[in-house]
């Protein structure tokens, strides 16, 4: 049975799009959605999305790492930032994390009316696109952006998703044809043709120059993540 697909390149269009009885998938490649892959694929035992500062600091920290950032640098107080090279196994096994970022986690609590919502990055792409072509609801890939505004990162990601789900979804839609048109010229190569996009001058502007081809690694921390309860957690 062929289900429909649809893509949200930004929050500001997500309330044009109807949720209910869909999956929803939430990217935010640079960085947030890897980040989550990272630290549960490597033991932690759940990632609490919440929106502000204010609200993640609020978390005992004898029971919670507190992680996350601004405008793409760790907040004060956190004790991680928002890269996944931070959540090694060391660190994060057996732990709860809270965790809020400029754009990600609040595209997660903006999709609450979905039947279902899960996470995507290059890291579980192959994991996503083998359990969303078993499921019989339709799919809305939901693009974070940066600051409410369109991002490549996220949409060349939406493309790679679609592409691979195109023998068990339709569409008919110019956001899915965007995204598709990006993997082809992307061809197998995501951190060359993203190196112009402004999240990766954003990166080089604070001198990190390694997160760009970190959170560009398929299939690297194959795990399916779902939102239950207020919380993110792992199914393999």
């Amino acid at each position: 049975m062929q289900k429909n697909i649809e893509i949200v390149l930004s929050p500001l269009l997500l309330p044009l799009v109807d949720l209910k009885g869909k999956t929803v998938v939430v990217i935010d490649i640079l960085r947030a959605t890897s980040t989550i892959c990272a630290a549960l694929d490597n033991g932690a035992l759940s990632v609490t999305p919440v929106v502000s500062v204010e609200e993640a600091l609020q978390y005992d920290k004898s029971d919670y790492l507190v992680a996350g950032e601004r405008n793409g640098q760790k907040a004060e107080g956190f004790d991680f930032g928002n890269s996944p090279a931070e959540y090694a196994p060391s660190l994060v096994k057996g732990k709860k994390i809270v965790l809020t970022t400029t754009n990600g986690t609040k595209c997660i609590h903006a999709s609450l009316d979905a039947s279902e919502i899960l996470v995507g990055s290059f890291y579980n792409l192959a994991r996503l696109s083998e359990y969303l072509s078993d499921r019989d609801n339709g799919v809305v890939l939901f693009c974070s952006g940066w600051k409410n505004r369109v991002n490549l990162e996220d949409t060349l990601f939406a493309g790679y998703l679609a592409q691979s789900l195109s023998e068990t979804h339709i569409w008919d839609s110019d956001e899915v044809e965007l995204a598709l048109s990006l993997v082809n010229k992307a061809q197998f190569d995501p951190v060359e043709y993203l190196r112009n996009a402004s999240h990766a001058k954003r990166f080089a502007r604070l001198g990190n120059h390694t997160d760009l081809p970190l959170c560009m690694q398929f299939d690297k921390h194959p795990v399916l993540v779902k939102y239950k309860g207020g919380k993110l957690v792992s199914s393999y």
